[in-house]
């Protein structure tokens, strides 16, 4: 039997609720009494996040769980433990029997009771006591006053109430300076990605993505809604770029997806390129470099005459996918069209390591294609040359092309300085960025070492720094 569909009734109290500005309590007991769902779902459906999302926000405030496993609490068939329902609690910024996990004894005014569904009108908003200015002056002045008070949640929850008044205040249409907000926001990624941590990227991304949601899913001028579905798809496609990361490549790709949808809506052939670029990536770090070289050759045709970064970005991927396939001179052909287009780009298009493709990128990528394809001088040269063009902070390409490095001296029979290398790429990173794809890689140069350099020191120590379980998100 189909399950029923609740979106619908859930956006109509949602703007319901905007209108007459009840509080995200009072939008979860209409929901889950409107609906007859569990508040846990109500509480979702608050939001306005599909299962997919909700997910991906519960592996930002770090917990993990699976579409069926969320979908079984929320019908009451399984009960979250005790520290996935403080999860649950952080991610709704709530407590846990306003999710339907015990029970709320508070007597008085206090008191908050969720009636059946028969008890109460669906456009009739449940009862709960006004907001508490009084003490919201009161957090702030202690902040004020520096009395003992950090910027703790009721503080954060105070603020944000005022922030949010004067935002009912002055309306809910989108001005331009929160649109230019939002496309500000993006663009910060791009510079970001390679010095933050993928957890912390995936969370930052996935919350302003929720928030561009919203905005979409309310009445917007035609070119306010352009904007927001651009922004939509480079927040979708930043999130997807931190679940590779991460080694979650297959919800990776359902991000990548989700960002297409945004991309389609604005017709721009740059981001849309760029998105199946970055979808791209998957096989080649994590599947079949036939995959690898198909998304990336299917970019680079998106792109078409298009003078953008990915127009560069997209043939050089295929070059070193084409190079894992045996196929030195199509490869050497595709990285001659990544270099003729690179040097027709602005500045504007090489800034950034997310969005646009820089001249440090392009000398890792060449020197990775030649690693493959044997030819050590020029691979050498390349790498080295490309590591002195990142900041020491950039943690994810240097230790990618630390890797490739390592690889370049296995052909060569250095197995002893390759194993040292892949070691110290591995250990000298913070553990948050110790990521899955990186053990991957790493694996790989492990699994290159020959049988019988299996005692030497270095090597010993490049496996067992392989087999370490990728560090877990923080709780």
């Amino acid at each position: 039997m189909p399950r029923a569909n609740h979106r619908p009734v859930a956006e109509r109290l949602r703007a319901q609720a905007t209108a007459e500005r009840w509080t995200p309590w009072q939008l979860a007991q209409a929901i889950a009494t409107t609906c007859s769902v569990s508040l846990l779902q109500a509480n979702r459906l608050a939001r306005g996040w599909t299962l997919e999302i909700a997910v991906a926000a519960f592996s930002g405030v770090g917990h993990r769980a699976t579409l069926q496993q969320l979908s079984s609490w929320e019908r009451g068939t399984a009960r979250p433990g005790e520290v996935n329902l403080d999860g649950l609690c952080r991610l709704y910024t709530t407590r846990p029997d306003r999710l339907g996990f015990g029970r709320d004894y508070t007597k008085g005014p206090d008191a908050a009771v969720v009636l059946p569904t028969s008890a109460r009108s669906p456009v009739e908003p449940p009862a709960e006591p006004a907001p508490d200015l009084a003490g919201q002056r009161a957090v702030l002045r202690a902040l004020l006053s520096g009395v003992g008070v950090g910027l703790s949640a009721p503080v954060l929850d105070a603020l944000g109430d005022v922030r949010r008044s004067m935002t009912d205040t002055l309306g809910d249409t989108l001005s331009e300076t929160t649109m230019e907000h939002w496309e500000r926001s993006a663009a910060e990624y791009g510079h970001a990605y390679q010095m933050s941590p993928p957890n912390q990227l995936l969370a930052e991304s996935v919350l302003d993505f929720v928030e561009v949601q919203l905005h979409l899913a309310r009445r917007q001028p035609s070119d306010y809604r352009l904007r927001l579905c651009h922004v939509a798809a480079q927040l979708a496609g930043t999130a997807g770029i931190a679940l590779v990361a991460l080694g979650e490549h297959r919800e990776a790709r359902g991000w990548f997806r989700c960002a297409q949808l945004a991309a389609e809506e604005t017709g721009d052939r740059a981001l849309r390129a760029w998105l199946l670029t970055r979808e791209a990536v998957i096989p080649f770090y994590f599947g079949s470099p036939q995959a690898a070289a198909d998304l990336a050759e299917r970019a680079r045709l998106v792109a078409g005459n298009t003078l953008c970064a990915t127009a560069a970005w997209a043939p050089a991927l295929e070059a070193r996918s084409l190079a894992r396939l045996g196929r030195a001179d199509d490869a050497r052909k595709a990285m001659r069209i990544a270099e003729t287009v690179f040097a027709r780009l602005g500045t504007d298009q090489t800034g950034d390591t997310a969005y646009g493709y820089t001249a440090r990128q392009l000398r890792w990528h060449t020197g990775s294609m030649h690693t493959v394809l044997g030819d050590t001088r020029r691979a050498r040269a390349a790498l080295d040359e490309a590591l002195t063009m990142y900041a020491p902070v950039e943690y994810l390409d240097r230790a990618l092309i630390a890797l490739d490095q390592a690889t370049g001296l296995l052909h060569v029979g250095e197995v002893s300085a390759a194993a040292q290398v892949g070691v110290q790429a591995l250990t000298e990173l913070p553990d948050e960025h110790r990521t899955g794809i990186l053990l991957s890689r790493a694996r790989e140069v492990a699994a290159g070492v020959p049988a019988a350099a299996a005692r030497l020191p270095w090597v010993r120590d490049l496996r067992e720094a392989v087999m370490t379980p990728t560090p877990a998100l923080p709780a």
